[in-house]
């Protein structure tokens, strides 16, 4: 009985701490960057002139976002 509550103990301190540690895991930004609506595929950016392939870097998943540095600030 002793052990049931210890075991149940620490299942509850894991999943609260587990909880917090992966609240600001980059998971759900990991999906955001290859299935986002701010994303693009690269026919589409294919389809760009070069000005505007200026605005957009490609990420780990080979799609485009808009880029966040000095560019993408001034165009925005």
């Amino acid at each position: 009985m002793y052990m049931r509550r210890i075991r149940g103990a620490t299942l509850a301190a894991m999943l609260g701490f587990g909880s917090f540690l992966f609240q600001s895991c980059p998971a759900s930004g990991l999906l955001n960057d290859c299935f986002g609506e701010d994303t693009i595929s690269s026919s589409e950016y294919d389809d760009l002139n070069a000005l505007e392939r200026l605005l957009y870097e490609e990420n780990w998943c080979g799609r485009y976002t808009r880029e966040s540095g000095f560019l993408g600030d001034l165009f925005d």
